[in-house]
């Protein structure tokens, strides 16, 4: 097990290498930087804060200066020479665990500051979220499936359809439509509302939550069915048990493994929180905060944010692998 862990650790290093290398290259080819927005700044000034947050720098050290060096000074001045650029001096602070300084605080607030202050809150929302989801979707799935063609199971179906198909944007600005016009409820704009557990979460959670109950349901359903199809349940109810232990500990306990298969990238993709429902119910979660990074060019807030949410699903994807263990003992990790 331990051994296990440790090479899965391992294999998130060059997974989020990439993901950073992608979204380096990806965010350099908009056009426009971090300070080209600020209004009646002198160039100078603009460069001066280039040189500070060493913007000034190459984006990458192309291939041309990288045998220059090789060939003049050897090959660790060449080596030395990728820190020389705007990737390669991120990516040695990221391995310090130093993501830079938000550029639209001109260096006073540091991406982990921002972090922290957000993460919380778009965890609360998750959780909700979640638990939303995993309440409502498992029994919806297990009921449609036990009394498949029945009432229950086309109620099931229905709900799931509606569930999925519709968009969270849709689904959020009608509830904020009939929040305002049936109850006069407005956004809320009070930041300090989402300091805890409080009743201002739930609308955006339930929201944020119908596509995942949606998915469960529609994925327990059709795994209940499988699995009560099989031999061993017809097996197990010739040897006489009852339709309760049939259910619990041989049916839903062999179900389990491809809802829980989705719960890992869905669990990272709730606590981190709906960029659309975010900004639709005016939540300061972390995915609002991106979006506004995104709009400003904040290159090491995007930076930040988009490594923080690959960990999480890399971490979300090593808990479920080690769940299924648990579920069904003839799963061994190797």
């Amino acid at each position: 097990m331990i051994g296990f862990i440790i090479r899965r650790v391992l294999a998130m290093i060059p997974v989020l290498f990439l993901v950073a290398l992608i979204t380096f290259f990806l965010m350099k080819q908009a056009k426009g930087g971090p300070f080209d927005q600020e209004k009646e700044v002198a160039p100078s000034t603009i460069a001066l804060l280039n040189r500070k947050f060493g913007l000034d720098k190459p984006a990458w050290l192309n291939t041309a200066e990288f045998n220059n060096r090789m060939s003049a000074d050897g090959p660790f001045a060449a080596v030395r020479g990728l820190f020389d650029s705007q990737f390669g001096n991120y990516m040695l602070n990221a391995v310090q665990g130093d993501l830079g300084p938000t550029y639209a605080s001109k260096g006073t607030e540091t991406v982990q500051d921002k972090i922290k202050q957000t993460f919380p809150i778009s965890l609360r929302l998750g959780l909700i979220s979640l638990t939303f989801a995993l309440v409502v979707g498992f029994p919806l799935g297990i009921l449609g499936a036990l009394r498949q063609n029945t009432i229950f199971d086309y109620f099931s179906l229905i709900i799931s359809t509606i569930g999925f198909s519709v968009p969270t944007f849709v689904t959020g600005l009608v509830l904020l439509l009939v929040m305002s016009k049936v109850f006069g409820v407005a956004p809320i704009k009070d930041p300090s509302v989402w300091e805890g557990f409080s009743m201002s979460y739930f609308p955006p959670a339930i929201i944020l939550g119908l596509g995942t109950m949606a998915y469960i349901t529609r994925l327990t359903r059709s795994s209940v069915l499988e699995v009560k199809r099989q031999d061993y349940i017809r097996t197990a109810k010739a040897k006489g048990l009852g339709d309760r232990v049939v259910i619990l500990r041989h049916i839903l306990r062999n179900s389990l493994i491809p809802v829980i298969t989705i719960l890992g990238p869905a669990v990272a993709g709730l606590v981190t929180g709906s960029f659309i429902i975010e900004s639709v119910f005016r939540v300061p979660g972390i995915g609002s905060e991106f979006i506004g990074a995104i709009g400003s060019r904040d290159y090491s807030m995007i930076m930040g944010s988009t490594l923080f949410f690959s960990l999480l699903v890399a971490l979300g994807n090593i808990m479920v692998d080690l769940s299924y263990g648990l579920i069904d003992p003839r799963i061994r990790n190797s």
